[in-house]
């Protein structure tokens, strides 16, 4: 099947939501690119879940029905419930106009090869490959970026096991031509809101170490180092709030923020604004609506800033002052015409 032209069919919803998946794993324009990886890292699991369900219809048959005809059922199953997992957003009309897509499958993408081999003697190729992303698309989006990015979460989880410390250059690095990074890889985990996946990991600045996490789409090169990595209690006390308050905003600092809501206030933090959201500390009060946090600097000013006056800053001095500055070059600005 060397450089052989690869066509199929997809659904316009599922082609649309595959595009936005690129665009937020921050991949190459080239579509193909991220179709080629879903297919090879993707098969392995809609592989397994097709047997245990051949396996299931097998033994409710008996042995009462051909092979041909459980391999059928099968695929029919898997085809309606792929396809029924996609947004009815649009008309059914819409529906039966799909998207025609190609690619060209290289002399060195050997497990691409093998994956579309497997196809069943029963099914079209192009019906085949829709399948597989279409299960892929019913994932949630942090699984999703896990399947895409399979070989470096790979790498990543090898090296955490073996304790040892690791060279990135990120894709941003690469862009910029910057060094490779020299980190101590800690955990491979999820923000809260379940949107994208994070490595947490120790980096020495300038002689101190330092919690820091970055995108797991971010990472570009990996390379596995003989060093050990250790970790102090304070570090990984560091990677606790990380994980507690949203694995995306670093934290190197002991600050905690001690808030007062007013009703409103504390209405809005309990119903609404998940997104990013800081968890509060044992010890806030609902009564009082004295409210406790130790997430980072960013995190906190990025959630809170749009509460206005439905809270009030009691600790730390600093933040306080930082707001009575912000608050003050708001007045000045707004006050000039009244």
């Amino acid at each position: 099947m060397e450089n052989i032209e690869v066509t199929f069919y997809l659904d316009p919803v599922a082609h649309k939501n595959l595009q936005k998946d690129r665009k937020l794993f921050h991949m190459s324009p080239k579509e193909t690119i991220l179709i080629k990886r879903i297919i090879v890292n993707h098969y392995p699991k809609y592989n397994q879940e097709t047997k245990e369900l051949h396996d299931r219809i097998k033994d409710s048959f008996k042995d009462q029905a051909s092979q041909p005809l459980i391999e059928d059922a099968v695929w029919q199953i898997t085809k309606y419930i792929s396809e029924n997992s996609i947004d009815k957003s649009i008309s059914t009309k819409e529906k039966r106009i799909k998207d025609k897509i190609h690619f060209r499958v290289n002399n060195n993408e050997n497990q691409l090869e093998c994956v579309l081999d497997a196809c069943p003697v029963n099914v079209s190729r192009s019906e085949f490959i829709a399948n597989i992303i279409y299960s892929y698309l019913n994932n949630p989006q942090y699984e999703r970026e896990r399947i895409v990015f399979k070989e470096e979460l790979k790498k990543l989880e090898d090296a955490i096991k073996n304790n040892q410390a690791i060279k990135i250059k990120s894709k941003y690095d690469r862009t910029h031509n910057s060094d490779f990074q020299i980190i101590y890889p800690k955990e491979v985990c999820f923000s809260n809101e379940e949107l994208f996946n994070y490595l947490l990991y120790k980096k020495i600045i300038k002689g101190k170490e330092c919690a820091r996490s970055i995108h797991l789409y971010n990472i570009d090169t990996i390379f596995t180092l003989p060093e050990n990595c250790t970790f102090s209690k304070e570090i990984l006390n560091r990677f606790k709030r990380m994980k507690c308050n949203g694995a995306q905003f670093t934290i190197n600092h002991n600050t905690e923020f001690k808030i007062q809501f007013t009703e409103k206030g504390l209405e809005r933090y309990n119903t609404l604004n998940y997104l990013e959201k800081p968890v509060a500390l044992d010890k806030s009060n609902e009564e009082t609506r004295i409210f406790y946090f130790d997430c980072s600097d960013m995190q906190f000013r990025n959630y809170f800033a749009h509460f206005y006056d439905e809270m009030e800053v009691l600790e730390p001095k600093e933040m306080r002052e930082h707001l009575l500055r912000l608050g003050q070059r708001m007045v000045d600005k707004y006050s000039k015409d009244i």
